[in-house]
């Protein structure tokens, strides 16, 4: 990771329940960089991005209710 990139955490939950997985470090240039990183790793499960305690996306698994949240640019 160089100065520049900065770190996301993306969290892999069960669709139905929504019991965390996993949880991925992401690294990215930006939040578009990293929203756009979550939504090529969206399938079956469910997928929440954050950083620094911020929501930035969240994005339904294949089986669960439909759902894709981008938050809004922060400062």
């Amino acid at each position: 990771m160089t100065d520049a990139d900065q770190s996301y955490r993306l969290f892999r939950m069960n669709a139905l329940t929504g019991d965390i997985i996993r949880i991925d470090e992401v690294s990215a240039w930006s939040d578009d960089d990293a929203i756009a990183k979550a939504l090529e790793a969206a399938g079956d499960q469910r997928i929440e991005l954050w950083r620094d305690g911020r929501k930035l996306a969240a994005i339904s698994g294949r089986f669960g209710p439909p759902e894709l949240h981008i938050a809004p640019a922060g400062d």
